[in-house]
């Protein structure tokens, strides 16, 4: 049966491809030692908390030497939008290569912002002269 072997052949072809280590999926950058770091996937929202689901980032940061400016906790501003305030600005490079990012979770050149839960992490805005006026 011709339809039979070539079928043989191609899940062959296939699970060669599939098992040989050399060739890795699109999505998982190569380390130094040619092991591979598999991507966590960040969900929109998990129940009851309206930041949980940001908690690997903010562990992730922590571990590479971020410090919380904000008393490691979200604030919130009187209109409801919460963020999560580090000293240092954020790697966002790392944070694309570390996570796979859900739709409604945005990077920008200097934050994460959770576009459905209304929170962003970003570093925190140096302190500033207070405003003086010479008359």
């Amino acid at each position: 049966m011709p339809g039979l072997s070539q079928s043989r052949s191609l899940a062959k072809r296939q699970h060669r491809r599939l098992s040989n280590p050399a060739i890795l999926p699109v999505n998982q950058p190569t380390l130094a030692m040619g092991q591979t770091l598999e991507k966590v996937a960040l969900v929109e929202k998990l129940p009851d908390s309206r930041t949980a689901h940001l908690q690997p980032i903010i562990d992730f940061l922590k571990a590479q030497g971020n410090d919380p400016a904000s008393g490691d906790e979200f604030t919130y501003n009187r209109d409801g939008f919460g963020e999560y305030l580090f000293h240092q600005s954020l790697d966002v490079e790392a944070l694309r290569q570390r996570f796979t990012f859900p739709p409604t979770i945005l990077l920008t050149k200097d934050a994460v912002q959770d576009t459905r839960n209304f929170v962003a992490i970003t570093q925190a805005l140096p302190p500033s002269a207070p405003l003086t006026f010479n008359l």
